[in-house]
């Protein structure tokens, strides 16, 4: 699915956190959105999930127009840096719980659930609580569950910082190969240079709520549009 964003604004009292922010995802590609803390990226995140309304233009899934969508209705699946799954649910019961919500039937729902658990390398940690479950593990699970009801658009943010460097380094890759498989549109929230150069198909670097360029990671690293992409 293709995401358009045309002059997209968020304003909060006394500051402006994004502003006329204007771009186009192409489908089935991993975009990162890169920059310092506080530039605004996961105010973006937040705006294409509908956890936050905007608060001056409009974004677009393909052609249909969303903006004012709540996020049930935008086809989304959202992963957060804490992973947020629930402690008393299994591991099977955590990703079975976005179609259990939708009143899909338990049969369909755990098959469904299994054949997502396999994607993610999880399919043998379907009886543990997450408790028991190291960080990546625990990653891969709410990949899971975010994908299990088939969204049209995975939204992740920060989703590696909890993890240390060498298991980082590996989920990297792991989720840019989930992506493949699954043919899906992601949009993915970092601040780490390295971690949007390995992932991406696709940089969008922002500062201070303004795009300042938009590429490749080998056209943003070899022809930086500004000193800021530069340093």
């Amino acid at each position: 699915m293709q995401v358009r964003l045309e002059n997209v604004t968020k304003k909060f009292p006394g500051v402006t956190a994004v502003n006329t922010f204007s771009v186009t995802l192409p489908d089935g590609e991993l975009i990162c959105l890169l920059g310092p803390s506080g530039c605004g990226k996961s105010t973006i995140l937040n705006m294409l999930s509908g956890i936050l309304p905007v608060s001056g233009g409009d974004i677009y899934f393909d052609e249909d127009n969303v903006t004012k969508l709540p996020p049930e209705e935008r086809g989304i699946g959202l992963v957060f840096q804490n992973y947020a799954l629930y402690p008393h649910m299994t591991v099977l019961e955590n990703i079975c719980f976005p179609l259990e919500i939708k009143r899909v039937p338990k049969d369909e729902r755990v098959a469904r659930a299994t054949k997502m658990a396999k994607l993610v390398h999880v399919d043998m940690l379907l009886n543990r609580k997450p408790k028991e479950l190291s960080g990546g593990q625990q990653q891969r699970v709410a990949i899971a569950r975010a994908l299990v009801k088939e969204p049209r658009l995975l939204l992740l943010d920060e989703p590696l910082s909890n993890l240390d460097a060498k298991l980082r380094e590996s989920m990297r890759f792991e989720i840019k190969e989930i992506q493949r498989q699954y043919g899906i549109t992601v949009v993915y929230v970092t601040h780490d240079q390295t971690e949007a150069m390995a992932m991406s198909d696709r940089i969008v670097v922002i500062n201070r709520g303004v795009i300042q360029q938009v590429g490749s990671p080998r056209t943003i690293y070899s022809e930086p549009a500004n000193p800021f992409i530069a340093d």
